[in-house]
């Protein structure tokens, strides 16, 4: 009966063992989709490096600044550093927040994906 209970036993903690190895492949898996899903609202990932007039695929943003050099010239809200433009920027209220909530959400996905690596 002994036997029977110590086999009972071992098979739990394997079981164990099993379901703990299991868990920190999600959480790795999880920390790398966090990672990309950040990423990709930075202004280099694949959302925001379409908002971002310097990059080669930041169609958005080059017709921002077209329309934003039009209304330089004119004056008024629009233009880059006027009320409504400078929210636009990297450092602005819009383009900030999502930089911000790209980087950070980034941040954890790499650091659940990073524990997770160093426990392996």
């Amino acid at each position: 009966m002994q036997s029977s209970s110590m086999t009972m036993l071992k098979l739990g903690r394997q079981t164990q063992l099993v379901q703990l190895r299991s868990m920190a492949t999600i959480k790795e898996k999880v920390g790398e989709v966090m990672e990309k899903a950040g990423k990709a609202f930075t202004d280099t990932g694949k959302v925001g490096k379409k908002f971002n007039p310097d990059h080669p695929d930041g169609t958005a943003g080059k017709e921002a600044q077209k329309q934003g050099k039009e209304a330089d010239k004119q004056g008024g809200a629009l233009k880059k550093d006027g009320a409504i433009g400078k929210q636009f920027t990297k450092e602005g209220a819009i383009g900030g927040t999502a930089q911000k909530a790209g980087e950070k959400v980034e941040g954890v996905g790499k650091k659940m994906e990073g524990e997770e690596k160093a426990k392996k």
